[in-house]
Formats: structure tokens, C-alpha cells, sequence
């Protein structure tokens, strides 16, 4: 009895450990956030945090709070997802069609679920690398995009309209997205088995397979999960302007990467997770806030982007193999 109380003891404590190797990088993304909301608050503390600006970067992070926690679960199975942009764009095109509203949700999630499981097909079972495959069925569903919807405009489903607008209990209705999407990602990695076996095929897939876990199918799943998560914040995008935009998400799909990049997933896999990812997108609105209230011009926010990408890539990368 003594020894199974200190085998069970062991466990726990080895999987504790595990927790935190993980999370790692997360501790230094929330480090960076907390030194940047000091300065802010020195530099322009009236402005950035004013109820108003509050409110408002709530709003704008919400989509890209979504898109980054899909982007995390394919990064955590070594991954990756240069699709998920023009899948916000799909799902937005396809929202607008003149169809019932419960019609078009319904295939822009059923599309979305689509272009992620071809993308998992074509990269686990077909071996096409996750950049060409991703980078091929973004240039097909970003056509199919356009033809679909050639310009902005079109008539969003009502109650998407009444769900991405407006505040709730004196909240941004965006933050209940971003608490949502949150509680979700961080409740599958951390509290279920599913989430054990991501970390396991991401660490090392042919390992995973060896113990018994289908680590092809746990793979796809993760490019399923992204596209479907997309295509949320490509509802959420139509919603809050109440009309589809063939373009919309040109933008989102490197700043996913950044984001979850930035919070300590690596993008070799196996390492970090949804609560980093929440610091990473937190540091990528706050800086672009930061510097539109500095009077900074928007152009340098490229150049800023591209560079912490770098950055974050060379400062959490696995230094072994496994954990």
C-alpha cells in the first residue's frame, strides 16, 4: 500500500514537471507582456487605458485570439497552417451568399472542417510538407473566396451581427469570445487524454505510434481544429462588420504563427500550449495598439513582426529530443 502511494506520488510529480517544461516559454512571454503594459503606462497611460481603447482591443484581438489557438494545436503536433487566413475569407464569402442564415453557417463550418482535413490528409498521409500543403490549399480556397464574393459587401446572418457587436454586462461581447475560445482550448490540452497524445506525437509521432497512440489520426484532427476555429473568427469578423470581405483574413495568418510563437509553442512541436499563446497574441495587439497611440506609422508594425517572429523562433526551440 506504502508503495503505491509513493509510485502514485512519483507520477504526479513527473507529470507536474512535464506541465511546466511545456509552459516554459509561456513564463517569459507574460514577463515581456508585463514589462510592456509598465511602459504603456508610463508613455501613454491615458490613452491605452481608457475604457474606451480597452474596449476596443477587445474586439480587434478577438479573431485573432481564435485563429492562434487553432494555429497552437497544430504547431503542439508538428504542424503547421499557412491556410487558416484564406479560410476566414472563405468563411466570410460563404456567410454572405443569399442563403437561410442557419444554412450558411452551417457550410462555412462544414467548408472550413473541409480545407482542414484535406490539408491533414495531404500532410500525414501523403507526405506533403505542412508549408506546400498549406501554402497550395490557402491559393485554392482564396480563389474559391473571391469567386464567391469579388468584392466587400453582402448581408451577414442576423444573429451573428447581435453576437460580435455591441457590449454584454458592460463587457465587449469580443471578450466573451476570447474567455470562451480560451477555457475551450486550455480544458482540451490539459484535462483530457486527447490532449496527452498531442503532446506525445508532437514530441516524437513515430514514439506516439510505438505506444499505441494513432498519431496520424491525432495529426489530422489538429488541422481540423485550426480550420474549424478560423472559420469562427471569420464568423465573428463578419459579424462585427455585418457584411462579408473576401480579404479579411489575408492578414491573420502569420500573425497566428507569431502568436503562438511568441507564447512558447515550438514549431517543432510537442511544447507549449494555449496558455502561452493567450500572452503571445496579448504582446502582438498591444504593441500594434501601443504604437498607433505613439503615432508611430503603421509600416514599422511589419518590420516589428517579422522580426519578433525571428526572434521568438531562435528563443524557444527544443535543445533535445522528447521532452
Amino acid at each position: 500500500m506504502q508503495s503505491q502511494t509513493r509510485h502514485r506520488g512519483i507520477v504526479a510529480r513527473l507529470r507536474e514537471d512535464a506541465f511546466w517544461f511545456r509552459q516554459r516559454g509561456a513564463a517569459l512571454s507574460y514577463a515581456i507582456l508585463s514589462a510592456m503594459l509598465v511602459i504603456l503606462a508610463v508613455v501613454v497611460p491615458q490613452t491605452f487605458y481608457s475604457a474606451t481603447n480597452l474596449s476596443n482591443l477587445a474586439g480587434q484581438l478577438a479573431p485573432l485570439f481564435l485563429v492562434s489557438l487553432g494555429q497552437t494545436f497544430v504547431l503542439l503536433g508538428a504542424g503547421f497552417d499557412l491556410s487558416v487566413g484564406a479560410v476566414i475569407s472563405l468563411s466570410s464569402a460563404i456567410l454572405t451568399l443569399d442563403l437561410a442564415d442557419p444554412l450558411k453557417i452551417q457550410l462555412a463550418f462544414a467548408a472550413a472542417g473541409l480545407v482542414g482535413l484535406v490539408n491533414g490528409l495531404g500532410c500525414v498521409y501523403l507526405r506533403v510538407h505542412p508549408i506546400i500543403m498549406t501554402l497550395a490549399t490557402s491559393s485554392i480556397v482564396q480563389g474559391i473566396a473571391l469567386l464567391l464574393l469579388p468584392t466587400p459587401g453582402g448581408m451577414a446572418p442576423r444573429i451573428l451581427v447581435r453576437m460580435a457587436s455591441g457590449t454584454f454586462l458592460g463587457l465587449p461581447v469580443g471578450f466573451y469570445w476570447i474567455m470562451a475560445a480560451t477555457v475551450a482550448a486550455i480544458w482540451l490540452v490539459h484535462r483530457t487524454v486527447y490532449g496527452v497524445r498531442l503532446y506525445a506525437t508532437g514530441q516524437n509521432p513515430q514514439a506516439a505510434w510505438m505506444s499505441g497512440i494513432r498519431a496520424p489520426r491525432i495529426q489530422v484532427s489538429t488541422y481540423v481544429i485550426s480550420a474549424l476555429m478560423a472559420a469562427l473568427a471569420g464568423a465573428y469578423l463578419t459579424g462585427r462588420l455585418a457584411s462579408g470581405d473576401p480579404n479579411v483574413g489575408s492578414a491573420l495568418g502569420l500573425d497566428s504563427v507569431l502568436g503562438a510563437a511568441l507564447g512558447g509553442t515550438l514549431l517543432s512541436g510537442g511544447v507549449g500550449g494555449p496558455i502561452g499563446t493567450v500572452a503571445g497574441v496579448l504582446i502582438i495587439g498591444i504593441l500594434n495598439n501601443g504604437l498607433n497611440l505613439a503615432g508611430i506609422s503603421p509600416y514599422y508594425q511589419f518590420i516589428v513582426k517579422g522580426s519578433m517572429l525571428v526572434l521568438a523562433v531562435s528563443l524557444f526551440r527544443r535543445k533535445e529530443a522528447g521532452l
